[in-house]
C-alpha cells in the first residue's frame, strides 16, 4: 500500500481547479494528510492591465481564501505561489515537500495552449514520480466504486495498491479485457461456431485464473473486490464498463505489460484518461509501495 501523508494540489483558479482543490481537501480530511496548494504564474504578461506586483498580490489573496477553507476544516495547509512553467514547478514542488499524491483538474484556463502543447495533466502524468489524480467531477465524501483495469502487469498491481490506499472503503472492480485475435485466426481457418465458442470459454477461464494468481498478496478486503473479464478492444471496453457501472474513480498505471517508456502514455491509459467521466488516478511505473 502507499501512505498518503501530504497532498499537493495545483490550481489556476479555474472551475476545474476548484474541483481539484475541493477533492484534495476531502482526501486530506479522510487521511489526516497535510495539504499543499500551489499556483504557478506562467511567464506571461499579467491580465487585466495589472502590474506584476499587483497581480501577485491578487493571487496571494485568492490563495489565502483557498487556505482559509482548508483551515476551517482543520486541515493543515500551506500555500505557495511562484513564477515559472507550470509543469516544472509542480514536479519540483512535489519533490520539495515530499508529496505522496498530486491532484490536478482535467483542464486549466489556458485551453489554447493545452490544444497546442498537450494538457498540463497529460504532460504531468508522463513525468511525475508519484500518483496523479485527475479530477473531473465534484468532490464526493469518499470514493464508493473504483475500477482497476488490469493486464496482469506489475504496473496494474501498483494501481490496485494505490486505489486501495486512496479509497480503502470503496468496492473495487477488477477488469481484464482480452482481444479477439485468436478467434479471428480460427475464423480465417474456417473453424466452425462450436470451435470458436470453445475458444472463448477457454480464454475466459484462463483470464479468470490469471487474475486470481495476479492479485495474490494484495492486501484488500476480499469481499469488496469483484473480478470481470470482457472480450473486445481494451480502451472502448474499459470506457463502456466504467459508464455502465458508474464508477467514480478509475485507477491505472502509466503503461502495462508492453513495457513502453513511462514518458509515453500507453494508448489504453491515454484513451481512458481523455474519455471517462470519472476521476482518474494514474500511478507511475517506478512507484514504491510500503506497508501501512
Amino acid at each position: 500500500m502507499i501512505a498518503i501523508k501530504k497532498v499537493l494540489v495545483a490550481t489556476d483558479f479555474s472551475d476545474r481547479s476548484r474541483l481539484a482543490v475541493s477533492l484534495a481537501m476531502v482526501l486530506c480530511r479522510e487521511h489526516g494528510a497535510h495539504l499543499e496548494i500551489l499556483h504557478v504564474i506562467e511567464e506571461l504578461p499579467p491580465p487585466d492591465h495589472l502590474s506584476m506586483d499587483q497581480y501577485m498580490e491578487k493571487v496571494r489573496e485568492q490563495l489565502k481564501g483557498e487556505a482559509a477553507q482548508a483551515i476551517s476544516q482543520e486541515i493543515p495547509c500551506h500555500v505557495q505561489c511562484e513564477r515559472g512553467k507550470g509543469l516544472n514547478s509542480i514536479i519540483r514542488n512535489a519533490r520539495k515537500v515530499a508529496a505522496d499524491l498530486i491532484v490536478i483538474g482535467a483542464h486549466g484556463q489556458h485551453l489554447l495552449l493545452d490544444k497546442l502543447l498537450g494538457t498540463t495533466a497529460d504532460n504531468l502524468i508522463r513525468q511525475a514520480e508519484i500518483p496523479v489524480l485527475v479530477v473531473k467531477q465534484a468532490a464526493q465524501t469518499d470514493y464508493g466504486r473504483v475500477l482497476v483495469p488490469t493486464d496482469f502487469s506489475d504496473e496494474s498491481r501498483k494501481a490496485l495498491h494505490a486505489a486501495g490506499s486512496l479509497a480503502p472503503a470503496a468496492s473495487v472492480d477488477l477488469l481484464h479485457v482480452y482481444g479477439v485475435e485468436g478467434e479471428g485466426q480460427l475464423s480465417m481457418a474456417q473453424a466452425g461456431e462450436e470451435a470458436r465458442k470453445q475458444y472463448r470459454q477457454r480464454t475466459e477461464i484462463w483470464a479468470m485464473m490469471s487474475m486470481d494468481e495476479w492479485r495474490q498478496g494484495v492486501n484488500l478486503d476480499q469481499d469488496s473486490v469483484k473480478q470481470h473479464v470482457r472480450k473486445g478492444y481494451a480502451p472502448s471496453a474499459i470506457i463502456q464498463f466504467a459508464a455502465e457501472q458508474q464508477h467514480d474513480l478509475v485507477a491505472m498505471g502509466t503503461h502495462g505489460s508492453s513495457g513502453l517508456s513511462r514518458f509515453l502514455l500507453g494508448s489504453v491509459t491515454e484513451s481512458t484518461l481523455r474519455t471517462v467521466h470519472s476521476d482518474v488516478l494514474i500511478v507511475p511505473a517506478g512507484l514504491r509501495t510500503v506497508s501501512v
